[in-house]
């Protein structure tokens, strides 16, 4: 028998937005592709958007590619960090001993965010990776330690130094890559020496652009129609600024047309300033659509932004670009960003003209408008250098480190005041009331190129236009007040605590994305504490013991009833069973019931939470059909028990307790608590009025006393059976 090699796994952890996922990983496929070349050791790629499964069978999974030099483990957006970080003490706990580096925009950015004193992250990589990560697996060969620290952040000089893409590291997913990606990712640049104020790309790779010699470009992309057919993909060319040169711009758009490297589209992102008809005509043969940085159409903003020293021929090289690609049939996309620190109404009021003209230089148009809010991205300009904006124009950042919450990071990073003139709600009207139109006429004047790729475009306006609806404005300033309203009480978001397991393995199916938004809510108010509670709500699935309408109905905090006043509840809402559940506290071997079984989901989340070594009793005033229906839902767990009996007495359980909990309204607690606690056991109910607000309370024994707490006020159905507030429960 032969052990196997250990090798070096790197790890993407996936994005949030899973609808429009990309395939191909070229930064982690360079890394291990160099890291193979150097040290000959084996590298695996692990992609967490498509493995599915919960983070049992990620652990399988991790078992079954090791054993590890060591884990690279990429923290790419600043909007990952809260998982990745969790990500990472699940792997580290799992292989204590092998190094778990990191690297990514954020890390590149805020280094001291990943390596810390009790970090699970042993090393981070700021910059690019390729070179720190071979030094890394060299030492490891060597059996010399990796010493917990920040890399020297380093670029690639020379990119044609580099080892073709090694696309065979991808053989894991190349069976299901068409139908797990609607569009190919590949680097043929790296780097922007532009230095604008809203951007992280300097904090990973200066203002060095550096790209392949056009023959080794050229050469990538024929290697992978080898590996691939190009017809099938929309060939994402994600450099952050593609073809700033303009020679070597000219020779790849001329050199993949006479090689005949067409895919179904090419998408990239570059400047108009720089593009005249010959490259309009070039990009268009090549079949190629392009995204422009726009940003603003305010000559003022442009300067502020430093996007363009002329800002003037900076706008009308934008008009040119309109003109020249409805001649030649290239579409085009122009990003406006609204509410940039600085902004006031007339530069909103400037941008949303200037748009206007752009998309009205014809009676039809191949462009269209993406609408972004401004965001404050770590290791910008500007979040560098708040303070100047704050005294310079006014601005307020309300969330100056959002990425250290769990829950509404999209609406945390956006969150501010442009101005003393601008406010957030201002911004949110403003932008909502003027572009809506705006979008509106694109669509209905859209020509694109007659091919079906104009399909992915089309897509995109009616993902805008449904971006600027009411619901959705309505949805942001009442968050704005909300978090205003906490401030104003001096409540501010404090950075939350990293779980110890993974979040976000399951992005793809919307049952288990709702699950997980509604773990992170609780997460983000304070509701949950307790690792195995947090574990089991995101591995229990609600709606394999409820149907849809009362699952939703738990998510959104309603109590749902079955029937007349007094049947047993279905569920509660997600908040008061959380709190419960906390207050429970059942642990690893414990016994524990739910009095007041209905449909088997309580008393399965705590069989979660004390484990195969503990006990569960699901004590149901059920009828036989009903007690049979509860058994069938909880088959396979072997540890939990289904008992029939009035909840309100306690009767037919058997036995001591370490935790209890009755999910309605009683008028007062059971008097025999005594008698079915453990020393230390806690019994956790509702107790209080019929018809108005009632208390959550927790009932500790110790010793031969009870002592009572009220946890919380909540409002909960009644129960109903002897000592209940009706003495029969009703039927359903």
């Amino acid at each position: 028998m032969t052990t196997r090699e250990p090798c070096l796994l790197l790890i993407s952890p996936g994005i949030i937005k899973w609808t429009d996922m990309d395939f191909g990983l070229p930064h982690l496929v360079s890394i291990g592709g160099y890291v193979r070349r150097e040290t000959g050791a084996r590298v695996e790629l692990l992609d967490l958007n498509y493995e599915g499964g919960d983070h049992r069978h990620l652990e399988r999974t991790l078992e079954s590619l090791g054993p590890y030099y060591a884990i690279g483990l990429s923290c790419y957006s600043s909007y990952d960090y809260m998982r990745v970080m969790s990500l990472a003490r699940f792997i580290k706990n799992l292989y204590p001993n092998v190094p778990l580096i990191t690297g990514g925009y954020h890390a590149s950015a805020l280094p001291d965010d990943v390596v810390f004193d009790g970090s699970p992250f042993d090393a981070v990589i700021p910059g690019e990776g390729e070179v720190p990560t071979a030094e890394i697996v060299k030492l490891r060969i060597a059996g010399e330690p990796v010493e917990r620290r920040v890399w020297d952040k380093g670029v690639i000089a020379d990119l044609d130094t580099l080892p073709p893409y090694q696309w065979d590291l991808l053989d894991r997913y190349w069976p299901r890559a068409k139908d797990i990606g609607r569009k190919f990712q590949i680097y043929l640049s790296r780097g922007c020496p532009y230095r604008c104020t809203f951007c992280m790309e300097r904090s990973k790779s200066g203002y060095q652009w550096r790209a392949y010699s056009p023959e080794r470009a050229l050469d990538e992309l024929e290697r992978l129609s080898r590996r691939t057919d190009l017809s099938h993909w929309v060939i994402n060319l994600a450099d952050p600024l593609f073809g700033f040169n303009r020679a070597w711009r000219r020779e790849v758009l001329e050199g993949i047309a006479q090689r005949g490297l067409i895919p179904r589209q090419y998408w990239t992102l570059t400047r108009s300033d720089d593009l005249h008809e010959e490259d309009v005509e070039l990009l268009a043969a090549a079949n190629f659509s392009i995204g422009i940085g726009m940003e603003s159409g305010s000559p003022r903003m442009l300067e502020l932004m430093q996007k363009a020293r002329k800002p003037q021929k900076y706008l009308e090289a934008q008009l040119r670009l309109a003109r020249l690609s409805l001649k030649y049939g290239l579409n085009w996309a122009g990003n406006i960003i609204v509410g940039h620190p600085g902004e006031t109404i007339e530069s909103m009021h400037e941008t949303v003209d200037f748009a206007k003209e752009l998309l009205g230089v014809a009676s039809e148009t191949c462009g269209w408008i993406s609408l972004d809010p401004f965001r404050l991205y770590p290791g910008s300009h500007v979040h560098e250098e708040m303070a100047h904006y704050e005294a310079e124009y006014g601005t307020k950042f309300y969330h100056p480190q959002w990425w250290k919450s769990w829950y509404d990071a999209g609406f945390r990073s956006e969150h501010l005041d442009a101005s003393s003139e601008v406010d957030y709600p201002t911004r949110v009207k403003f932008m909502y009331e003027h572009y809506a139109p705006v979008v509106q006429t694109v669509i209905d004047r859209f020509r694109g190129q007659g091919r079906s790729i104009d399909r992915v475009f089309e897509r995109s306006l009616a993902e805008q236009k449904k971006m600027l609806g009411d619901d959705t404005r309505d949805y942001l300033l009442a968050q704005a007040d909300q978090s205003h309203k906490a401030l104003a009480r001096g409540v501010s978001a404090a950075a939350s605590e990293f779980l110890d397991h993974p979040i976000g393995l399951h992005i793809k199916d919307e049952k288990i994305r709702r699950r997980e938004e509604t773990v992170k809510r609780l997460l983000e108010r304070g509701v949950l504490r307790t690792d195995r509670l947090v574990e089991a709500l995101l591995t229990v699935a609600p709606h394999d013991y409820m149907d849809a309408a009362t699952v939703d109905a738990m998510w959104h905090d309603r109590a749902l009833v079955d029937g007349p006043e007094g049947a047993v509840p279905q569920t509660l809402g997600i908040t008061t069973l959380a709190v419960a559940l906390e207050q429970c506290n059942p642990a690893v071997g414990d016994r524990a019931a739910d009095l007041l079984a209905a449909n088997g989901y309580v008393a399965a989340l705590m069989a979660s939470m004390v484990g195969d070594d503990g006990e569960v009793v699901a004590h149901t005033p059920l009828g036989m059909l009903g007690a049979r229906a509860l058994k069938k839902a909880l088959r396979g767990l072997d540890h939990v028990e289904v008992v029939r009996g009035p909840a309100t007495t306690l009767s037919g359980l058997r036995g001591h307790f370490d935790a209890l909990w009755l999910g309605a309204t009683l008028p007062r607690r059971p008097r025999d608590l005594s008698t079915m606690l453990h020393d230390s056991g806690r019994f956790v109910g509702i107790v209080g009025p019929r018809f108005a607000r009632q208390d959550l309370i927790c009932v500790t024994r110790h010793a031969d006393t009870l002592s009572e707490r009220v946890v919380t006020r909540v409002r909960a159905p009644i129960a109903a059976g002897p000592n209940g507030w009706l003495t029969e429960q009703r039927a359903a």
